[in-house]
């Protein structure tokens, strides 16, 4: 993987959110309108990816086993994360839900929302649909294990994994169907599905450079041991034990590097939604997500790097 275009990619992410924040700092930017970017991001630009994706490659066994493979792996790796999230809290002292929070901080990235653009921009079309496969992963990871660590009766309800059925994932229940199939699609529709995904990566940048001087501005009180412990584990410590794994697995170095990529993304916003529904406190996720976004700009590089020397 050459460095310099991680370092292009991200020195492009860093300016799109400075460009953000500078909107933010001279406009009112209300619920409504970062509901709006997030709605076109997540179901208009993400599922635009999938399906590009599909369109432009040409889908065969060793395109679905590759997708097989990254399921699994991203259903592994999120779990392992998890567990390695919370066995760092109770090393360091936390207790009960600070330390699930931990965990499900750490343990989780925006695979999604930053991810898949993210992988789509490094590798192309075919990197952003197997970017999106390991994000579905996640999402069975966020309704199954995580809804069961966040409720107190510690019961799983298939009302929970019906939510992950998503935009994004019907998206990739029809680009699955449209690759066996052999359906070709109108180049309108080609064109049309391009043009919409190119929308992802600079709105997704945006958005979070809109989030961060209301943050700042409102001087919120943050717990400096809770912070650091998240945002060392989810963007170094993880990601780290996780290139030396897949350092000896024998699979396609694509797939390594997609992986790779999805590891190293920071925190995902998703928890300030979970931690609201399931313990009414959604500061601490804020707080973690902003601040893992950002140190992610510098940390994506060295896990490219050492990545690239690895794998």
């Amino acid at each position: 993987m050459e460095i310099t275009i991680i370092l292009s990619s991200v020195t492009i992410m860093a300016i799109i959110i400075l460009i953000g924040m500078l909107i933010a700092g001279n406009y009112k930017i209300t619920d409504e309108s970062k509901q709006l970017l997030v709605t076109i991001i997540m179901n208009i630009s993400v599922p635009s990816i999938i399906l590009n994706g599909v369109f432009n490659t040409h889908i065969n066994d060793q395109l679905l086993s590759k997708m097989f493979v990254i399921f699994l792996l991203s259903i592994t790796f999120n779990a392992v994360g998890i567990g390695l999230g919370w066995l760092s809290a109770i090393i360091f002292g936390f207790r009960t839900i600070v330390a699930k929070k931990i965990a499900i901080l750490a343990g989780l990235g925006n695979t999604g929302f930053i991810g898949i653009p993210v992988c789509t921009t490094l590798f192309g079309s075919n990197g952003g649909l197997l970017a999106a496969i390991y994000d579905a992963g996640l999402d069975v990871i966020v309704f199954t294990l995580v809804t069961i660590l966040l409720k107190t009766e510690r019961k799983f309800s298939f009302r929970n994994f019906k939510a992950s059925i998503n935009i994004p994932v019907i998206a990739i229940m029809i680009g699955v169907l449209v690759a066996i199939t052999g359906y070709k699609p109108p180049l309108v529709i080609k064109s049309l599905v391009d043009i919409l995904s190119n929308l992802a990566a600079p709105l997704a940048m945006l958005y979070v450079g809109l989030l961060i001087p209301p943050f700042f501005i409102e001087n919120k009180k943050i717990s400096i041991r809770f912070i650091s412990i998240s945002l060392l584990m989810k963007l170094l410590v993880i990601p780290t034990l996780m290139v030396a794994v897949l350092h000896t697995m024998s699979i396609t170095t694509d797939v390594k590097l997609v992986v790779l990529i999805q590891l190293s993304m920071p925190t995902f916003m998703l928890a300030t939604v979970l931690f609201t529904k399931y313990d009414g406190d959604d500061k601490t996720a804020v707080m973690t997500t902003i601040f893992s976004t950002i140190f992610s700009l510098m940390t994506i590089p060295l896990i490219a790097y050492i990545g690239g020397l690895l794998l």
